[in-house]
């Protein structure tokens, strides 16, 4: 049965700490620190430098974007849009000369 002895986990906790701490200050072969020496060439830049807050736009009233998407063809149009291709160069397989195969798929 296992029993909880606090003096060993002290004992393993101590070693692991010496170690540690030993492993942090051993001195390079030459007798240097292994500390870094271009410590201060590192310069800092902020996260935020280039931060711009949040400007609100101004909304056009609903009925006045529905009137927009009905004159520009409603739903249809956009679905259209969408599945055009994106550039000349991403062509199907049938511009390399494989048939393509969902040719002839129709509606019935």
């Amino acid at each position: 049965m296992f029993l909880f002895k606090p003096v060993r986990w002290l004992a393993i906790f101590w070693s692991l700490t010496a170690v540690t701490v030993y492993a942090q200050t051993v001195a390079s072969p030459s007798g240097t620190s292994t500390a870094p020496s271009t410590a201060s060439a590192i310069t800092y830049q902020s996260a935020l430098e280039g931060y711009q807050p949040y400007r609100d736009e101004k909304i056009k009233p609903w009925k006045e974007s529905n009137d927009t998407v009905g004159r520009v063809g409603g739903w249809r149009a956009y679905a259209k849009e969408a599945a055009e291709p994106a550039s000349q160069g991403n062509t199907a397989p049938a511009a390399s000369g494989a048939p393509n195969p969902h040719a002839g798929h129709g509606k019935p």
